[in-house]
């Protein structure tokens, strides 16, 4: 009997609470906020009173001080002083708030890099013509015409370590089309060309450092881009609290906040890697979230809840950031290639700057 009635109040929509109680509890919830502003004045008025008395009338500040425990105790009752001003302020705006509205005392909006991002020429707000005529024309075109299937040809540094391949297992879970070869003593150029007589769309070569991955040099084929990105944050499948286990599967793509010309070119890049036909039936998602020019890459397997209106998500693994260091036109060449982006120092400077 219990399991029916727990199961039919789920179905329906939530009971709402009647009139005159909603008043009532808004009514205590006012008379509690007045009490706590009371006993917060109290407080400030008997702190600042005892201040006043010696300190301010003899403008002794904690720097001019020479006794270190006594400065240490007036820098704590200075700080504990000006949280209770500010504890007083924020009961007052939410006493406000109950009683007149939300719009009477408006809330300030948070500034983050993102909100305070430095304007960049390139940055992309809406569709644009002619970056849909650059589109249609680029690398990538034949791909998102559906000409072609993403067929990923990958390899190593040479003499490989144990961390590269645990890195490369879980890698081949999260990218269908995923062919390993072994390096041996090939160069760069002699590997491109392989893979471009066996119709790969793209070579992959991870490098390690000390043991774990460390580079990753992305190049699409046969005409470019190459890109180089620095590998960071590495976490496996058994490192990931409640994870899950990966099947193969085509696996649906989100790439997020690729918003300039650079951006959308590299979310581009990224996306001819996957499949444009996913298995919705697998129920496995791949997130690429650029967030402050680093790209947060992320596995899960979603659940839907509650007749679809809520998905629970479960990590899959691996998780790592990808960090964007050259971009260079046509396949990998680093005697006369002609680059369209590299990464130096002096560009972390401004940290509202981003040009991913």
């Amino acid at each position: 009997g219990m399991v029916k009635k727990r199961e039919t109040q789920d179905a329906g929509a939530p009971a709402k609470k009647p009139i005159h109680i909603e008043l009532q509890q808004k009514d205590k919830e006012i008379k509690r906020l007045s009490g706590q502003i009371k006993e917060a004045t109290k407080k400030r008025d008997k702190a600042g009173r005892k201040d006043a008395a010696h300190k301010h009338k003899n403008k002794i500040t904690p720097g001019k001080m020479k006794n270190k425990i006594k400065r240490m105790e007036m820098v704590r009752s200075m700080k504990k002083e000006k949280a209770k001003k500010k504890n007083l302020v924020r009961l007052k705006k939410k006493q406000i708030r109950l009683e007149k509205g939300e719009d009477a005392c408006p809330r300030g909006t948070t500034n983050t890099i993102e909100t305070m991002r430095v304007y960049e020429e390139t940055f992309i707000a809406e569709a644009d013509e002619e970056i849909e005529a650059d589109e249609n024309i680029d690398e990538f075109n034949e791909y998102f015409k559906e000409k072609t299937t993403p067929k990923i040809c990958m390899v190593t540094n040479r003499r490989p370590s144990r961390g590269v391949f645990q890195f490369l297992k879980e890698l081949k879970t999260v990218i269908p089309n995923l062919h390993y070869y072994e390096r041996k003593n090939f160069k760069l150029k002699d590997i491109i060309e392989f893979a471009k007589n066996r119709e790969y769309t793209d070579v992959m070569i991870i490098y390690e450092k000390r043991g774990e991955p460390h580079t990753m040099i992305l190049s699409h084929l046969p005409k470019g881009p190459t890109a180089t990105f620095r590998i960071s944050g590495i976490k496996l499948n058994h490192q990931i609290a409640n994870h899950g286990n990966a099947v193969e599967t085509m696996p649906e793509l989100i790439l997020n906040n690729f918003d300039t010309r650079l951006g959308h070119r590299i979310g581009r890049m990224l996306a001819a890697l996957f499949p444009q036909r996913p298995n919705f039936k697998g129920r496995q998602v791949v997130t690429l979230h650029n967030q402050r020019d680093f790209i947060f890459c992320r596995h899960h397997r979603y659940e839907f809840v509650k007749n679809g209106q809520r998905a629970n998500l479960q990590e899959l693994g691996p998780r790592f950031t990808l960090k964007l260091k050259t971009l260079q036109h046509g396949t990998f060449d680093t005697k006369f290639g002609e680059f369209e982006f590299i990464y130096h120092a002096k560009m972390g400077e401004n940290r509202k700057k981003l040009f991913v």
